[in-house]
């Protein structure tokens, strides 16, 4: 099948939408915000101060090569706009796949490009912060094949609430932008995107977050970082501060999760597990966009279709029910609180998760990457992590089953 035909065939019958502040491909230009390639049914947002009209579905690219051009053609011929990499993905490989696709057609001038900086290392040695964050965004430009981001993110896997203010990282940014290689900045935060967003918020520095939230974190008590008790405030903070803001992580697991629900609900043609747990997150007040990571064209053709699916009050309500009676990981970061060793818990799931879905190697290298007391061949077995974790999930077992699969 030609991909443009593939694409038709994907959205027919879907229709934009254009509620609450959201921009529909159709809907008159607003002269203060900026449009580009705009394709109908895909539906678009406002995000936040940066002005920029979004797609509500963001490609996520950490498993991006040259080898999965035709899944970005697709996506772009979907009407997805914005596309998001990091200068660690693959090596390069990813941002490199990127200015191959790009850098060709003049496709750069319509489309937003998001990268990450990963110096986490140097901020917690306290030395070399500013100039790896340039180092690296150059990088990044060359491999992308363009003279500017549309968004640079600090790249954080456990938590960021320490650096957000750290006037190295904040020096670089303004320096990249007065340069007129980054236009605005933000964060991508995994651990306590509640207690972040609270700070990047107060900063008044920042233009947009990346955060993870999904339906499977939902109904836990006052944890104050990823529940919905403290993520909903946050988010109003959030608004109130004109953020963008992406959801990442949204449906990790939900074949899981939905995979045997008894409720007929959830079990109707054409919407996959996948699709239920984005739109119930794209329907959560004051998120903008959904970031995915899409490798084949299977993925491609049921998101596609997200942004214009709906989802009953009682079908999100079933959703979350069974959400909450799953024993599903949610990452929600408490057993890092709980872990007096400094094992890294969440990050190691999170490579298993990985390594179970095939991307192996890359799993591996990430796993690797961890300071010796941070894998799981670090922990004491002394349980700690199981009594602090909501679900009360065998964390112990599960960090074996990952040393064994990563080591």
């Amino acid at each position: 099948m030609e991909r443009r035909e593939f694409i038709r065939r994907a959205v027919v019958g879907l229709g934009a939408v254009a509620i609450g502040g959201r921009l529909s491909a159709a809907a008159p230009a607003d002269p203060k915000v900026e449009h580009r390639h705009e394709v109908p049914p895909m539906s678009y947002v406002r995000f936040g101060r940066t002005n920029l009209a979004v797609s509500r579905l963001v490609h996520g690219s950490l498993h991006t090569t040259r080898e999965r051009l035709p899944l970005l053609a697709a996506l772009y011929d979907g009407g997805v706009n914005f596309f998001d990499t990091a200068w660690r993905y693959g090596g390069g490989r990813s941002e490199e796949a990127f200015g191959e696709f790009f850098g060709q057609a003049g496709r750069r001038d319509k489309v937003f490009l998001a990268s990450k900086v990963d110096i986490r290392d140097q901020l917690k040695a306290g030395r070399g912060a500013y100039e790896e964050a340039v180092k690296q965004t150059e990088t990044s430009l060359k491999r992308l094949r363009t003279d500017r981001l549309d968004m640079l993110m600090l790249h954080g896997c456990t938590t960021l609430i320490d650096w957000i203010d750290h006037p190295e990282w904040l020096r670089a940014c303004d320096d990249l932008k007065r340069q007129g290689k980054v236009r605005f900045i933000g964060v991508s935060e995994h651990a306590k995107p509640a207690e972040v967003l609270q700070k990047m918020a107060a900063s008044g520095r920042y233009d947009m977050a990346m955060i993870a939230f999904s339906v499977t974190r939902g109904e836990w008590g006052g944890l104050s970082r990823t529940d919905r008790k403290s993520i909903e405030p946050a988010l109003e903070v959030a608004r109130k501060a004109d953020l963008g803001i992406v959801v990442m992580k949204a449906a990790m697991q939900a074949d899981q999760i939905v995979g045997e629900a008894p409720d007929p609900r959830l079990k109707k043609s054409g919407y996959s597990a996948w699709q239920l747990c984005y739109r119930w997150v794209l329907d959560v007040p004051n998120v903008h966009a959904v970031v995915s990571g899409m490798t084949n064209m299977t993925h491609v053709e049921e998101n596609l279709k997200v942004p214009g699916m709906s989802l009953a009050s009682a079908d999100r309500r079933a959703l979350e029910r069974l959400a909450a009676r799953s024993s599903v990981c949610g990452f929600c970061g408490t057993c890092l609180d709980a872990c007096e060793r400094g094992v890294a818990v969440q990050d190691i799931l999170r490579f298993h998760g990985y390594w179970r879905h095939g991307y192996r190697e890359a799993a591996r290298a990430d796993y690797a990457a961890l300071a010796a007391g941070e894998r799981a061949d670090a922990c004491r077995d002394c349980g700690a992590c199981e009594s602090a974790c909501p679900r009360r999930l065998p964390i112990r077992r599960l960090l074996r089953e990952a040393h064994d699969a990563l080591a």
